[in-house]
């Protein structure tokens, strides 16, 4: 009877201080990949060239920067709010990057190739919103003061925007801690519904209704939940 061989602890490189969440999710998941050895927080990096993420095959290391994860504005362009956005960067990058260290493992072949296939990026798309879907829908968005690094970056983004927008920042200091991710209207008018008129109404109706939602100081919100399930299209 052969012996099981314990995979060795991955081991976790937090250069700026990354959200204690995260960290706990890198270690969990990252444990059940052979192929991952190390997972590394930062920002800013310059061999990442923007990227929000990335996998070192050759090393078996995951790099998230969680500087690209706070300027990229992919969820915002959706109708999500800043601190959701960011927050969904950073649990979407690595479970990004997990994708493909799964993929290696299930194909070592690819460790060979310079570049994946776009099949294979497409799918590590797919995996790594049906994972972020699932996450969110299990642990809320953490509060800037639980964000460490991240949330100090976020603070003085907010305090920097406060001067031009202070509506915008009020709006999302109050949703902190809440369970709304994106302003309903927000969402329509991202996705391209506003000419769905009765689609639109319906929405708005079951927020009015509780069936899915939530109102706060009288406007009409999506969870994080529903923020990413509505939105879904690739990253």
């Amino acid at each position: 009877m052969e012996e099981s061989v314990q995979k060795p602890d991955v081991l976790i490189v937090d250069n700026k201080g990354a959200p204690p969440e995260l960290v706990q999710l890198a270690k969990e998941a990252a444990s059940k990949c052979s192929k991952v050895n190390t997972v590394v927080f930062d920002a800013f990096m310059e061999q990442l060239n923007g990227d929000i993420g990335a996998f070192d095959h050759g090393s078996g290391t995951i790099i998230i920067d969680m500087g690209a994860c706070i300027k990229k504005k992919t969820w915002i362009t959706k109708g999500v709010m800043l601190i959701p956005n960011v927050w969904f960067n950073l649990v979407f990058a690595f479970f990004h990057e997990m994708a493909h260290a799964f993929q290696l493992e299930e194909d070592e072949s690819l460790g060979a190739l310079e570049t994946l296939p776009q099949e294979y990026e497409d799918e590590a798309n797919h995996i790594a919103e049906d994972s972020l879907l699932g996450w969110v829908d299990d642990h809320p968005i953490p509060l800037l003061s639980e964000m460490n690094w991240v949330g100090d970056q976020l603070k003085e983004l907010l305090n920097k925007l406060y001067s031009q927008v202070p509506e915008v920042v009020i709006e999302e200091l109050d949703l902190n801690g809440t369970n709304a991710a994106a302003n309903a209207l927000h969402v329509i008018l991202a996705t391209g519904d506003i000419e769905d008129k009765e689609g639109r109404a319906k929405l708005l109706q079951s927020i009015d209704d509780g069936v899915i939602g939530v109102k706060i100081n009288g406007k009409r919100y999506l969870t994080a939940y529903e923020s990413v399930n509505t939105t879904q299209s690739g990253h």
